[in-house]
């Protein structure tokens, strides 16, 4: 079982920046993430998963777990506050540096473990 570690500023600063600009041809959604975003949150709008997500790797020392999915890039699960709650994403940062895809946003499903 992996352990949850402090997630690396190389990874967190891009993906914040990416998502504080909000540019839809940087920034892609598997439809399953966009669905259960909607369904966590009752939220049709993406800017507010964007805030939320930047604020929390703004916030010193966020920690997350490294997943190998068979994705282009370097991607991390973690654990988000929205509307005062805790949610989950899962982001792939591509090797470029300056896309990213958001693989899941969702209620956690394994209670408080990312593994």
């Amino acid at each position: 079982m992996q352990t949850e570690n402090p997630i690396p500023e190389a990874w967190s600063r891009p993906v914040a920046r990416i998502l504080r600009e909000g540019d839809s041809g940087k920034i892609e959604w598997t439809k399953q993430a966009f669905l259960d975003w909607r369904a966590a949150t009752l939220s049709q709008f993406r800017y507010e998963a964007y805030e939320a997500i930047a604020a929390c790797l703004e916030n010193a020392g966020p920690v997350g777990l490294k997943v190998c999915l068979p994705e282009d890039g370097e991607t991390y699960a973690f654990f988000f506050p929205y509307d005062g709650r805790i949610l989950y994403a899962k982001i792939c940062l591509r090797p470029c540096k300056i896309r990213i895809k958001i693989v899941s946003t969702h209620s956690p499903r394994k209670g408080d473990r990312l593994s």
